[in-house]
Parts: C-alpha cells; sequence; structure tokens
C-alpha cells in the first residue's frame, strides 16, 4: 500500500472518524486505495454519499462530490442535496463536474480562491483532523436549517 492509502486506513479506524460513526453522523461504505465512500446524514433522515478523493493524503486535502454507488458515478444533479444559499453554494452538481464541493476544505475548490483562506479559516483543510475535517463540515451543513432536502 502506498502512504497515502495506509494514512487513510488508520483515519477510517481512529477514534475520531469512530466516534461520527457511533453519533450517527456518517458511516463508512467503502475505501479502495486513496478512494473512500462514505455517507453522511442530514437532518431529515436522508444519507448522502459523498465519494473522497485522497491521493497524498492527509498532507493533501481530499476531494469529494456526491455519488451513486449503484451507477459508479457522480449522482445524477436531482439527487443532491438543496436548499438556501449555502447548500446551493456547496452541493453544486455543476461545480467541477460534480466531483468537488464548493467548500474551502476541498482540495479541487480552494484553488482560486486565496481570499479564503483568511475569511473561512476554519473550514480549511486540518491535516491533523485528516477526512473528519471534511465530514464534520458537511455534516454540519446537512442539519442546518439550509438543508431542504433532496433536490
Amino acid at each position: 500500500m502506498r502512504p497515502d492509502e495506509l494514512a487513510l486506513a488508520a483515519d477510517l479506524k481512529a477514534a475520531p472518524f469512530l466516534h461520527g460513526v457511533a453519533k450517527g453522523r456518517w458511516r463508512l461504505q467503502s475505501v479502495t486505495g486513496h478512494i473512500a465512500l462514505v455517507y453522511v446524514a442530514a437532518r431529515d433522515k436522508t444519507w448522502y454519499l459523498i465519494r473522497f478523493d485522497c491521493q497524498n493524503y492527509p498532507q493533501a486535502a481530499a476531494t469529494g462530490g456526491v455519488w451513486d454507488l449503484e451507477l459508479s458515478r457522480v449522482a445524477p444533479a436531482e439527487t443532491w442535496p438543496n436548499g438556501g444559499a449555502r447548500i446551493s453554494a456547496v452541493f453544486n452538481p455543476n461545480w467541477k463536474g460534480g466531483t468537488a464541493l464548493y467548500i474551502p476544505c476541498d482540495r479541487q475548490s480552494i484553488d482560486g480562491h486565496g481570499n479564503w483562506v483568511t475569511q473561512y479559516a476554519s473550514m480549511l483543510w486540518d491535516s491533523s483532523l485528516g477526512l473528519v475535517c471534511y465530514l464534520a463540515l458537511i455534516h454540519e451543513l446537512l442539519q442546518s436549517r439550509d438543508y431542504h432536502g433532496a433536490a
């Protein structure tokens, strides 16, 4: 296994990730190499599957998008989370072809957004937290009043 794959596997067995599982915030579907599929719970009891590309993990941020397990591709737009301004911005299937969420902790989305480093400092990738950093932000959004259900 490569170093990023070993680090990801270790983090998915560590207390912070398992705590989120125990609290019903997220659950692991599968991990293959540096790709992790993780379900995240919304406040209406809907579970959204996020495909995380964790190449060069944890030094490099993960990048994630809503995934359709049966089709093995980016989920159709009508199945993505729907809601107010924050949900619509973060869960935008047109951003990067649906392969990245528009959020500061995402590897693809941070590029070209230098202002996010100061504006959203608390939402930046933290390699010491790893994937839990990203998952916690998604879960928080899906639990917010800004979330209105699936599109």
